[in-house]
């Protein structure tokens, strides 16, 4: 099995400062910058291309380099070849998110693309294509390459950040700021999910949820939720019995009612995949999903954000959610102590 070098380790770390990646010798320019009238030398629809590829960051988490080479391989795609001559025909904001979409689409369902395409070229690589030890997944049985795993994950936040509902600086509320006053009010707030076998969660994140799962099936993507709610009690003894403080925790946003472990069926359609932390290869492959993918490109529009750690977690914590969620409590959102991250 394959142990990281320094050397490797020492090429690999600026590389998680990247959030994207572009084709070789396209310079990267901001999506706010007008856009040129003329670009380079070449046909219309090389010109078009190179447009979509360089400006469209504020439309999407694709990079550049994936847009530039899925556009040039257009014609294996009816919706993308369609959307690309709408574009062709008008150059407008509609028929540019058009495009967009119909990229953003064909990326989910691909069964050969993965999330990890959203990082630069050489990281997706190296993390795709790694030998992954069965233990490398972190605060487990140590594994020879964890270290490697945690930079995945790093690089992973640069592209999709976190919003963790029961820790770090945008936490909900953290563990040392609970009482039981708070537990009554948090557990009030858990209602029902229809049509998802019992599950329940805090109110808005459920709201959020079911318009989430009825944008993803429009798209062709069931969302099914395999965990959602956890009794606190419950909570604090299965994460004893299990003995790894990343996937299973003492205080969980799932006792929060903030979170959801979604069922991640496989790309090429034959059932689901385990949701295990071992072996790490099984972890890595989880990112193929077109559920993960879904989310990693849709969900934040919805509310919903990673753990990196684990790809089948995600959180309900928007921006501004923490004063929504106390709004109802005496004295409203209890302070919460400060965090150097």
């Amino acid at each position: 099995m394959n142990r990281i070098p320094h050397a490797v380790l020492l090429l690999i770390l600026p590389l998680t400062t990247v959030a994207c990646a572009t084709r070789p010798d396209t310079p990267m320019r901001a999506a706010a910058e007008p856009v040129p009238a003329v670009f380079h030398s070449g046909s219309r629809s090389d010109r078009l291309i190179e447009h979509v590829a360089d400006y469209s960051q504020h439309l999407t988490r694709l990079t550049p380099g994936y847009i530039y080479e899925r556009l040039h391989h257009r014609e294996d795609s009816e919706a993308i070849s369609q959307a690309f001559d709408r574009m062709l025909v008008a150059d407008v904001p509609d028929a540019h998110r058009g495009l967009i979409d119909a990229l953003e689409l064909d990326f989910i369902h691909d069964p050969t693309t993965s999330s990890l395409d959203l990082l630069n070229y050489e990281l997706r690589v190296h993390f795709s294509e790694f030998d992954w030890h069965d233990d490398d997944y972190p605060g487990g049985p140590e594994g020879p390459n964890e270290v490697l795993a945690d930079i995945m994950v790093d690089a992973l936040d640069i592209v999709r950040p976190e919003r963790r509902a029961n820790r770090s600086r945008t936490a909900v509320i953290r563990r040392d700021g609970v009482n039981d006053a708070i537990w009554t009010y948090m557990l009030d707030q858990w209602k029902p999910v229809p049509g998802e076998a019992g599950w329940k969660l805090n109110q808005f994140a459920a709201d959020s949820y079911i318009k989430m799962r009825e944008a993803a099936a429009a798209d062709g993507v069931t969302l099914k939720i395999k965990s959602g709610h956890r009794d606190p009690k419950k909570a604090r003894a299965g994460a004893a019995r299990a003995g790894n403080s990343f996937a299973v925790a003492s205080f969980s946003s799932h006792s929060l009612g903030l979170a959801i472990d979604f069922e991640l069926p496989r790309p090429d359609g034959d059932g689901a995949f385990n949701i295990t932390t071992r072996p790490m290869s099984s972890v890595v492959a989880m990112r193929t999903s077109p559920v993960h993918k879904w989310l990693h490109l849709r969900g934040e529009a919805f509310g919903w954000y990673p753990f990196q750690h684990e790809p089948w977690h995600w959180e309900f914590n928007p921006d501004g959610f923490r004063e929504v969620f106390f709004a109802e409590f005496p004295g409203g959102a209890p302070e919460l102590n400060a965090v150097f991250e």
